[in-house]
């Protein structure tokens, strides 16, 4: 198995829950479509009508928010992410 970096550094979510990974063009035609009031957008592998979009986050920004979501925290001194019901090693 070939390990290559992805390019899809942005998350599109749908009103459902569905997530999509984009990269930054395909973020930027998904932008684009909203802006201009497009019913339909077609990304190849994905094509959604935009009454379904509810919103589009990078990727670092989601990764914190599931982590947030799951019960992980960030400490505050070393900002370390610290899993669910334990305590940060480094600082405490």
């Amino acid at each position: 198995m070939k390990k290559e970096i992805s390019t899809k550094n942005w998350v599109m979510i749908l009103i459902g829950g569905d997530k999509h990974f984009l990269t930054e063009k395909e973020a930027g035609e998904v932008k684009q479509a909203i802006i201009n009031g497009d019913k339909y957008i077609d990304l190849g592998s994905v094509f959604f009508a935009t009454g379904q979009f509810a919103k589009l986050i990078n990727g670092p920004d989601y990764q914190e928010a599931e982590r947030f979501k799951h019960g992980d925290y960030k400490c505050p001194e070393c900002k370390n992410w610290i899993p669910k019901g334990k305590q940060c090693g480094n600082c405490y």
